[in-house]
């Protein structure tokens, strides 16, 4: 074989490696995918079109995608923040600056804002976790959404009771008749949340509205809390106007979720950002902080017949 041969052989070689080598490359580099290239188990809401995590089967790639921008980034921050936040209100800094102490304050009366605070932990880090390890496989999807499900159901069983037990704290009885009530509540509502027809994408607008109407269950004990205690009470021993706003948040981002709003409108637009479920996420945030900031009033009219107007309680 002469030089000449050899070398052009040579640079037929090179140029077939260079036409090969960029299609590789790409192969490897590409992250994100558009909702037309997943699994059909994957594909759950068709106007976000772009930003998905393609099928990994591997937690450790799961883990890895949490310091990767995607269309999940926000569901999973906005509540992994707020349960780390509320893990260590839990661990001690609520009673160090937000729970007043009381001389005659009993163990059962602090606990309850304990309990509330361990309901929020639980949901909103099952919540994290379902988003982070959603794109792992089709069987692995499906157990973390009952964790997730689950995680709502104990978050909102918690704030009833917890709020239940200071508005009927001197009728016990009363607040035993209504803890029951709420969790037979809570049990039905997991006999659904564990079956595998509740978790398929047409259920997305049932699933919502279940919830919303178990929360809304709570609105039995103030109606009775009105007829034992009149208004003008009633209102001050659970701070209904922080529980009111909590219940327009948590409406608000369940109708926002079910209805795939604002992204039906401009599908593509919100893949990233200010998509139906992150607004979802917020509210239920905002719900939660209403919430504590409800318990914390009520166990200060407890002790003291004072209410205080303020959102912010600080001791």
């Amino acid at each position: 074989m002469s030089a000449t041969t050899t070398i052009r052989h040579r640079r037929s070689i090179s140029e077939k490696l260079e036409q090969l080598t960029p299609v590789a490359i790409s192969s490897t580099i590409k992250r994100l995918y558009r909702y037309s290239e997943l699994p059909e188990w994957q594909q759950d809401n068709d106007k976000i079109i772009t930003g998905y995590i393609r099928e990994t089967k591997s937690v450790k790639e799961c883990v890895k995608s949490l310091f990767l921008f995607h269309n999940e980034s926000i569901n999973i921050y906005s509540h992994l923040v707020p349960t780390i936040t509320y893990l260590v209100l839990l661990v001690g800094l609520a009673d160090m600056f937000l729970v007043p102490q009381f001389p005659n304050s009993t163990m059962m009366q602090s606990v309850m804002i304990h309990f509330f605070l361990l309901g929020s932990v639980l949901c909103l880090g099952c919540s994290s976790f379902f988003h982070c390890l959603k794109q792992h496989s089709e069987s692995h999807c499906h157990i973390w959404s009952k964790v997730d499900y689950m995680g709502i159901i104990i978050m909102i069983t918690c704030s009833i009771i917890s709020l239940l037990y200071y508005g009927f704290h001197d009728h016990i009885f009363h607040f035993k008749c209504f803890t029951v009530f709420t969790v037979i509540l809570g049990t039905i509502c997991t006999v659904f949340a564990l079956h595998d027809k509740f978790n398929s994408k047409t259920f997305r607008p049932f699933r919502a509205m279940f919830y919303v109407t178990f929360g809304l269950s709570g609105i039995v004990p103030i109606v009775t809390g009105f007829w034992k205690f009149g208004a003008y009470e009633a209102i001050r021993r659970v701070q209904l106007k922080y529980v009111l706003l909590e219940a327009m948040f948590y409406i608000a981002g369940a109708v926002i979720y079910g209805f795939r709003f604002p992204e039906v409108l401009a599908p593509g637009k919100f893949d990233f950002v200010g998509h139906s479920h992150q607004i979802f996420h917020i509210m239920v945030v905002l719900g939660s902080i209403c919430h504590f900031r409800a318990i914390l009033g009520s166990y200060v009219f407890m002790h003291t017949g004072m209410h205080h107007s303020s959102f912010v309680f600080i001791r």
